[in-house]
């Protein structure tokens, strides 16, 4: 009944423990579900929340009735996990926007850093350029981590610390702002579910944490499943999520991004890539060869400065 009483809550979007349980003395069908008859007591408001800090606190226990009806759902055959859909919503946190603190925040290292650094010293080493000097030695790509982005430990002592706010309520949530909403303290649900809109996994993040960064989170949940196809949100249109779902055989599906060309420059669309000779010819039929690797991981390509000067 303890578990039960939250799935009512939830469903129905009541917030207020008091509210559910005076809504099940008068609900019927909240009764049936239940087990309780009609004359039945429901159990006071205060007993969930006794029951949650002393037995359910700190466990897995809900994890663990998700992963069951996920389960039961698996052999019933009521999901097809071929085509899956990733997206974020942010929840709005429990927390008095008034009682804040500030702090300085952190640099932190993307969960595909590693694999990104590895292949961009084989494309220096392999044009004669000197590679990053702590490579990782590892053969083969790093697996995704659950563990939240390192620090790189790294201080400029140039500019300015850069202090992020934190709530002194809900210290796990992060201060989140989405077009014209208010500022709040939020949380990142990620999701992922399928073509019939059964979830098949979920993650939880503080508001103020971009969806690329945290992805890695959603894929660990989801990555034994037998995916062909994965629809994402703009917020995971990025390079690096792109080709690691490329590597481990699943199609990325992202939303078209219109071109933001300045005016009086080619669109990257005009310029043809020649793949035998590894350069780009520009509209004006000019050649553009490969320069180098930066350290964000793209090739640069340029045109001989000779004809520019001519030009």
């Amino acid at each position: 009944m303890l578990i039960k009483i939250p799935f009512i809550q939830y469903l129905y979007g009541i917030k207020s423990m008091r509210q559910i349980v005076k809504d099940i003395e008068v609900n019927v069908a909240y009764r049936w579900f239940l087990g309780l008859g009609m004359f039945d007591s429901v159990p006071h408001f205060s007993t969930f929340s006794k029951n949650y800090t002393r037995r359910f606190k700190d466990t897995d226990l809900f994890e663990q009735i998700f992963s069951r009806i996920l389960e039961e759902s698996y052999k019933l055959k009521l999901i097809d996990h071929r085509e899956v859909f990733v997206d974020a919503t942010h929840v709005k946190a429990h927390a008095n926007n008034r009682k804040m603190r500030r702090k300085i925040a952190k640099e932190e290292a993307l969960f595909y850093e590693k694999l990104l650094r590895k292949e961009i010293n084989m494309d220096w080493e392999s044009n004669g350029e000197k590679p990053f000097e702590d490579e990782d030695e590892d053969d083969g790509p790093p697996p995704l981590q659950n563990d939240e982005p390192l620090s790189t430990g790294k201080v400029d002592n140039k500019k300015e610390p850069k202090t992020i706010k934190f709530s002194q309520t809900d210290p796990e949530s992060g201060w989140f702002r989405k077009g014209e909403h208010k500022h709040v303290f939020a949380y990142s649900v990620q999701t992922d579910c399928d073509k019939n809109g059964w979830i098949l996994g979920y993650s939880i993040h503080p508001g103020n944490h971009h969806d690329s960064r945290t992805f890695n989170r959603i894929y660990e949940k989801i990555k034994h499943q037998d995916i062909k196809t994965m629809v994402l949100d703009a917020g995971f249109k990025n390079p690096a999520i792109a080709k690691w779902l490329l590597d481990y055989g699943i199609t990325p599906l992202f939303p078209y991004t219109r071109p933001m060309t300045k005016k009086g420059y080619f669109n990257k669309q005009e310029f043809v890539y020649d793949e035998y000779y590894d350069c780009y010819i520009c509209p004006n039929n000019q050649i553009l060869r490969y320069s180098t690797t930066n350290r964000q991981g793209y090739k640069e390509y340029k045109s001989n400065s000779y004809w520019i000067k001519s030009i």
